[in-house]
């Protein structure tokens, strides 16, 4: 049990540091391209890609925020010798969880996006949208 302990400690530590230094490089470049300019969308198709765009970034960001409100619970709860196993485990699960919902998320997305983009956008965007 104390190696588990170890190595989730060890996976957390290292899990916050990579997601910090990607949130500092994510404000570094600004505003990001338009992964969609290069694929000649209908107006249609652009109302309808900027929908689903917003929505994503809206669960995204939502779901980012209870990773790491989890994440801050965990490590709380594995540095402290007082905190049981069961707590621990019942945390543990409840970031599985989020983590699978924003895969899911992230899943639902693509399947909406193949629904109105054609098949030759498909390709272009999976090639970089050039």
């Amino acid at each position: 049990m104390r190696r588990y302990r170890g190595l989730l400690a060890g996976l957390l530590v290292a899990t916050m540091a990579a997601g910090a230094t990607m949130a500092s490089a994510k404000e570094e470049k600004g505003k990001e391209p338009d992964p969609f300019q290069n694929l000649g969308l209908s107006k249609d198709q652009r109302s309808k890609v900027d929908t689903l765009s917003t929505q994503r970034r809206t669960v995204g960001t939502e779901n980012r925020r209870k990773v790491a409100e989890i994440r801050q619970k965990l490590a709380g709860l594995l540095f402290d010798k007082k905190a049981s196993d069961r707590e621990i485990d019942k945390v543990a699960d409840q970031l599985a969880k989020v983590d699978r919902d924003g895969l899911l998320a992230e899943v639902k997305f693509h399947k909406s996006m193949r629904q109105i983009l054609t098949q030759e956008q498909l390709i272009l965007i999976s090639k970089g949208g050039k």
